[in-house]
């Protein structure tokens, strides 16, 4: 081989390997993710939110029972605390006649709002106690069928509750 010849291949090999460390960079074996975060920290004299994070904002399925011809209920967990008196609660928005519901766009199915085993509807209830409210605890937010009539209505059913959480302040308190 001449020396020409060498030359040629020498450099069609490096080359060969150059590029194929180009390829390699372009192709990485590495996943990268960008995650967005965000945190809420409410304060101290009064917070009314749920144990778990990252449902509020997305369709709640509430199935449906065969058995009884009826919605399944929704629950979830909620802390609370007011240092300055109870915790009242009020529906608000997507009501007939102060009942929130559910509708396929023909039929409506009425609701039911629990907050701490207390009714809620479009007038503001105390659902929290002042002397459990300055403690702080647990309780369960529920909603169900307003009654357990069975259903004859089928199709996709789709509805929204929207409840305002306030402090009540106490006589001699501060707001």
């Amino acid at each position: 081989m001449t020396r020409f010849n060498k030359f040629a291949a020498a450099m069609a090999i490096s080359s060969l390997f150059c590029s194929s460390a180009v390829l390699a960079a372009a192709d990485p074996t590495y996943a990268s993710y960008d995650i967005s975060l965000k945190a809420e920290i409410p304060t101290e004299n009064f917070h009314v939110i749920p144990v778990e994070s990252g449902w509020i904002d997305q369709e709640q399925e509430m199935g449906y029972d065969f058995g009884s011809s009826s919605l399944k209920a929704f629950e979830k967990q909620f802390q609370f605390k007011n240092t300055s008196g109870a915790i009242q609660a009020t529906l608000t928005d997507q009501l007939n006649a102060g009942v929130p519901q559910m509708s396929n766009g023909t039929d409506a199915i009425p609701l039911k709002v629990m907050f701490n085993n207390i009714e809620v509807t479009d007038k503001a209830a105390t659902v929290v106690t002042e002397s459990a409210a300055k403690v702080g605890g647990r309780t369960a937010l529920r909603i169900s069928q307003k009654d357990s009539t069975a259903l004859t209505v089928t199709g996709k059913f789709t509805g929204v509750v929207a409840i305002t959480f306030e402090p009540v302040v106490a006589a001699g308190g501060n707001p």
